[in-house]
């Protein structure tokens, strides 16, 4: 089986890249990059994250990278689970606390492969969403304070995006996160399947805080790879924060 993968970051106005990417084995953290990068990744099963490191707290560019670095450590062991997804990023909460990082912590929003069957997972507000020729699907589920809105009904959705509240971050992998998970919250995670003519966007909240989901869409549909340009430069004409992204599909 074979994936193709497109992938791009910026630090946007931000004086330090906080946010690191991780492709099936391949660390990217850097400040901005000329152009995107595509390739194609043959195997049966494949891992790809996005990690924010939250920039109004210590180490940030530390913290997500470290989450990358502890994800490669075990690529080597790599199983298609719901349970391996689960315990890897216990284990990595774990290391973390071991590491001397203080008032730190990170988001991770990533899928897992394997031929057409996938688990998205996130902890934070980093997102994985599906594009479809119909549709934009937000499969992932923020760990936020706006979005404990959304789900009691509070406000709808579409209000969270204009919510001046919506960065507060509620869970995440970090010494900032150690009650949550010692009180047994734990990363959302979500079985799915990719199908040709799909796509899986995951992406840091320096893009979707600026662009909504039908915008996201018509930039990057009907073939996102070769839209990919128009849809960084989108973003560059609304950046502050850094932005990460990595958009995966089935080659054909």
């Amino acid at each position: 089986m074979s994936f193709m993968v497109a992938y791009y970051m910026h630090k946007g106005l931000r004086k330090t890249q906080e946010d690191c990417i991780f492709v099936n084995g391949e660390i990217v953290q850097v400040d901005y990059m000329d152009f995107p990068a595509f390739k194609e990744i043959d195997s049966d099963v494949a891992l790809f994250a996005v990690c924010d490191g939250m920039g109004g707290l210590l180490h940030g560019e530390k913290a997500s990278r470290f989450v990358c670095e502890k994800l490669k450590e075990r690529i080597k062991n790599i199983q298609f689970s719901k349970e391996w997804i689960l315990k890897t990023l216990m284990d990595i909460q774990d290391e973390f606390m071991k590491t001397g990082l203080t008032e730190s912590g990170t988001t991770i929003a990533g899928v897992l492969l394997e031929g057409e069957n996938s688990i998205i997972f996130n902890a934070g507000d980093s997102r994985a969403y599906k594009l479809t020729p119909e549709k934009i699907m937000y499969l992932s589920h923020d760990h936020s304070y706006v979005q404990e809105l959304v789900d009691t009904g509070e406000i709808s959705y579409e209000e969270a995006f204009y919510h001046p509240y919506k960065n507060i971050i509620t869970f995440g992998i970090g010494d900032v996160f150690y009650g949550e998970w010692k009180e047994g919250m734990k990363p959302y995670i979500l079985e799915d399947r990719l199908e040709e003519n799909q796509y899986y966007l995951l992406c840091t909240d320096g893009v979707n805080d600026v662009l909504k989901d039908g915008e996201i869409f018509q930039l990057l549909m009907p073939d996102p790879f070769n839209r990919i340009d128009s849809f960084i430069s989108e973003i560059k004409k609304r950046m502050s924060d850094n932005f990460s992204f990595i958009i995966v599909s089935k080659s054909i």
